[in-house]
């Protein structure tokens, strides 16, 4: 080879083996499997040294690591000064395209000076590989479990018995046999669906669903052991389940999420988290309605503290008063919170957002929609995820006491469709005589009867001999299905079946769906094999990615500039003379969120403000080092000392945090300059 030719020839060689060597050549035409995201990070890493480092995490049990992307001025500092932002992606890992918006993040962070020069950024790329993996497999699968073997049935084997590709196209998808014990029945009016027959109803099942595959250890159980063991995404403290499944035996037990517990609780300066994955709080904020709540408004005393302290039993009081009542009784200087108020009456765990972080998030909701339209994104879709009990974005919220935020950045787009003008309506039978209900005929009721929700057996024929017979009228009957309540529209499927075939049939040419086929399996015989595709109603078409990202991951920078941020607006000096001065400064959030949120509050994680005076000085009156537990947005709260000190001295004022900024004022008290 021409000795020119070598260099250039060995050059390109190493680029292609190493996948990616610019934000430049980092394209989002494709999907990314988690091998690729690792040479992505680290090729980011390497094309910004001065600010970047990269943190290994973990290795899950199929040894793929987990890497958290680092960026910032103070990349080389063990104590940052700057608030940080931690996002994490795919934690279920079944959400392709949270990924995807990860890689999108950092790339614009680093491509923006001004980003990584006034925060931190820790960014996940994919905090479930494992199971992330599985849609770059063949057979596709989507299951949110990673590699951990795990003895799912309880049999002296492990993942003995999972799916088969019996068909043989490359994706595992359902078996249905007819039975005469089925519970199942095809959807009215669309065929290719599934669902559950409704006696009350007059459905009967007509067959048996299971995954496809073989009872692999005879047990009489399909595909109940297959491999894959915890779902990261629902691994952390908030909600935990025991003894399920897919959830792992306590929160944290997997070393993917313990270690991104504990890189989050050795950073104290991550004042904001985002995850991307299937929730979205910017669209739709957290939700209440989980049951074991306390009324703060309404609390009691029980009767053996009562008699203890002279409280009265009988009465509820709020919170703001029981901290009141209880304040006497402890020594001084220690002060009553609102967890130690939670921890003597045995209030439990809070499971709902307060009403005061709810107003942040409906408020963001509404910018954020405003955001979406700004950038043609404001298609009339499906609603995202609730978020499970055991999420990393309800841990963030509930336990760390952080704004959560969560983007889901796609879901199938909702069917329009045209209501046409029913002849009989319940409001319209109450104005109709008799008479001219009876005129309608047959057809006509019996349509307005399936309309309503009336059953098979119902018909129209019985209910005009009722009306006939003056046994039943139409104002009776009227009244009647007022009281009644609204049918399920279970024709043609439910509105997610709906959107799915649509957006399959339209987009994806009918790929999204496996058309039943017959197949002779060796133990239940006559099936057929068919069903929705894995992963159609999360993923869009790597065709669709860039302008989804392009349109919405820059609210997180919007949502990021609104961190709490605390600073010392104002000072004033007095000189009393004979070397005595007031000093008193307003210390101020200008920021837009809170600090901390009303959850920190509750649970008392995070730290105060800390206002403090460095210099030759002596303090007669005032603190040392104040502290300052909470600001709401644009808040501000006075710091004052009465001082000794020569009139020449030079003093300096700092109001320190760990995530909401820290400032410094200098004064010489002569007065301000």
């Amino acid at each position: 080879m021409n000795r020119k030719i070598l260099p250039v020839f060995l050059f390109l060689l190493f680029i292609s083996s190493w996948g990616f060597t610019s934000t430049d050549s980092l394209k989002f035409d494709q999907y990314h499997n988690p091998a690729e995201l690792i040479k992505a990070v680290q090729a980011l890493a390497a094309d910004y040294p001065e600010i970047t480092r990269l943190h290994k995490i973990a290795s899950t049990p199929s040894q793929r690591e987990l890497y958290i992307l680092e960026i910032g001025s103070e990349t080389n500092k063990a104590e940052k000064e700057l608030p940080a932002v931690l996002v994490a992606a795919n934690m279920e890992g079944t959400v392709p395209i949270a990924s995807e918006a990860a890689l999108y993040l950092a790339k614009k962070v680093l491509e923006d000076e001004k980003l990584a020069k006034t925060k931190t950024w820790y960014i996940l790329p994919c905090g479930n590989p494992d199971a992330a993996a599985r849609y770059f497999l063949n057979p596709l699968t989507q299951d949110a479990r990673n590699s951990k073997p795990v003895n799912d049935d309880m049999d002296d084997q492990v993942d003995e018995d999972g799916m088969e590709d019996l068909d043989g196209n490359g994706i595992y998808t359902m078996m249905r046999v007819k039975s005469p014990e089925g519970t199942w029945m095809p959807v009215p009016g669309e065929p290719r669906l599934m669902k559950q027959a409704d006696p009350s109803k007059g459905e009967q099942g007509v067959y048996r669903l299971y995954s496809e595959g073989l009872d692999n250890d005879r047990d009489g159980e399909y595909n109940e052991d297959g491999p894959g063991g915890v779902n990261i995404g629902i691994n952390f403290p908030h909600l935990f389940h025991f003894h399920t499944k897919t959830g792992g035996a306590w929160p944290g037990s997997e070393e993917e999420s313990y270690n991104l517990i504990k890189f989050i609780m050795e950073h104290r300066e991550i004042g904001l988290t985002f995850c991307f994955g299937s929730t979205n709080f910017c669209l739709k904020p957290p939700q209440g309605g989980r049951k074991g709540s306390v009324n703060m408004d309404q609390l009691k005393i029980p009767e053996r503290y009562g008699e203890m302290l002279g409280i009265d039993t009988e009465k509820t009081y709020t919170m703001k008063e029981i901290i009141e009542l209880l304040q006497p009784y402890v020594p001084e200087g220690m002060e009553i919170t609102e967890s130690l108020v939670a921890q003597f009456l045995g209030l439990g765990a809070v499971v709902n957002p307060l009403p005061e972080d709810l107003k942040y998030y409906n408020e963001l909701s509404e910018k954020y929609k405003e955001f979406l339209k700004q950038n043609n994104l404001d298609t009339e879709r499906l609603d995202p995820q609730r978020a499970k009990d055991g999420s990393f974005e309800l841990w963030a919220y509930y336990h760390l006491g952080l704004p959560s935020f969560s983007l889901d950045f796609w879901t199938l787009p909702k069917v329009k469709e045209e209501k046409k003008e029913q002849e009989v309506t319940p409001e319209k039978l109450g104005q109709m005589t008799n008479e001219e209900f009876i005129a309608l005929g047959e057809e006509k009721i019996d349509e307005f009867l399936k309309s309503i929700g009336a059953p098979e057996q119902f018909k129209a024929k019985n209910v005009i001999e009722a009306v006939k017979s003056g046994a039943m009228d139409t104002l009776r009957m009227a009244e009647m299905l007022k009281k009644m309540p609204q049918p399920k529209d279970t024709e043609a499927g439910t509105p997610e079946e709906k959107a799915f075939l649509a957006f399959s049939d339209k987009k994806l040419d009918g790929k999204g769906f496996v058309k039943w086929e017959s197949y002779d399996h060796p133990t239940l015989g006559k099936v057929e094999i068919g069903g929705q595709v894995p992963f159609v109603k999360n993923t869009p078409p790597a065709d669709m990615l860039e302008p989804l990202l392009e349109g919405q991951v820059p609210w997180v920078f919007e949502v990021a500039d609104k961190m709490a941020h605390i600073n010392i607006s104002h000072t004033e000096v007095k000189n009393l003379g004979e070397g005595l001065f007031l000093i008193k400064a307003w210390i101020q959030n200008s920021g837009y969120l809170p600090y901390p949120t009303a959850m920190g509050q509750r649970n008392n994680r995070i730290l105060p403000v800390a206002v403090t005076l460095e210099g030759e000085i002596e303090i007669l009156e005032g603190k040392k080092r104040s502290l300052i537990k909470s600001f709401e947005k644009n808040n501000s709260q006075e710091v004052s000392w009465l001082i000794h000190a020569q009139k020449s001295s030079e003093i300096k004022i700092h109001a320190n945090t760990r995530m909401a900024w820290k400032d410094s004022k200098t004064i010489f008290l002569g007065g301000n300059r």
